[in-house]
């Protein structure tokens, strides 16, 4: 089920549009910003999830496995500072007089008249080459979406709300995301809680200053330094593992996000680099 299809069933009502009001959906910035819908409010075609956000501190809610995708790309990126999901454009009646018929049945229930409150998947807020800050808005819609016409209209209307707003609006399908990036980005990052793994932040460190010297000075495969590591540190299996991908997470070491992580591989044949600090900036040092 879609956003605008839930506010066109029988359980969208004038009472649950004034309690989503109350609640403050839809409004705020970073940990303080509130979806306008979360996974118990819209049954899912797909994996509905709820996913910590660090760049957001706090817990986002994406309806569907290709929201997801994307959502990883985000939280990835380091040009990023905000992400607002499933956003309402609650002044959409701003833009009335740009729509046609067709649009407007588009937004309010022709029998009760209760207003359909129609969402942007994503509302993002980064830094361009400049480092101004910027504003664009995503919808993300699975294809086979794109041909109804229902759905086409209700992009149009989100695409000539955000055209008023001067805010840059595209249409992201799951054939523009690079899944395995996106799956490679998802498996990192979950070594970042490393207290769900029984470590402190100190330990971590550590350890990840140990292997990240073993990783730049050997030619051996990567799941072979990982085991020599553990063995080194008397710890159990999948603790090197755990270390490499915080690593990664934590951008101490880099290799190509876009293509499949082999463990049989040599860091050579990762291209992995390994961040130096100098002088307070970052360095990237090959591999010898």
């Amino acid at each position: 089920m879609e956003a605008d299809e839930l506010a066109r069933s029988s359980d969208w009502t004038e009472a649950k549009l004034k309690r989503f009001l109350a609640e403050g959906r839809g409004q705020g910035d970073r940990e303080s910003y509130r979806p306008w819908l979360t996974v118990m409010d819209v049954p899912s075609r797909g994996r509905a999830s709820r996913v910590f956000s660090r760049k957001c501190n706090r817990v986002v809610h994406l309806l569907t496995d290709t929201q997801l995708r994307y959502f990883y790309l985000l939280e990835w990126d380091e040009s990023i500072l905000d992400i607002k999901e499933q956003f309402p454009l609650l002044d959409v009646e701003t833009i009335v007089d740009q729509m046609d018929e067709s649009l407007l049945k588009r937004l309010k229930d022709p029998k009760t008249e209760v207003p359909h409150v129609i969402t942007t998947t994503f509302v993002i807020t980064a830094k361009d080459h400049e480092g101004r800050e910027i504003q664009y808005a995503r919808a993300i819609k699975d294809a086979a979406e794109l041909e109804k016409k229902a759905t086409l209209e209700r992009l149009e209307i989100q695409r000539r709300y955000w055209e008023a707003c001067q805010v840059d609006f595209a249409v992201v399908t799951q054939h523009e995301i690079p899944v395995q990036r996106s799956r490679n980005i998802e498996w990192v990052l979950s070594a970042l809680n490393v207290e769900d793994y029984g470590f402190s932040s100190t330990q971590i460190q550590e350890y990840a200053s140990i292997l990240q010297e073993q990783l730049l000075s050997s030619d051996q495969s990567i799941r072979a330094i990982l085991a020599s590591f553990e063995r080194e540190m008397k710890e159990e299996a999948g603790t090197g593992l755990l270390v490499f991908r915080y690593l990664i997470a934590s951008r101490l070491i880099q290799i190509n996000m876009d293509a499949d992580i082999q463990l049989s591989a040599t860091p050579k044949d990762l291209g992995l680099k390994v961040n130096m600090l100098q002088g307070g900036e970052k360095r990237f040092g090959a591999v010898r």
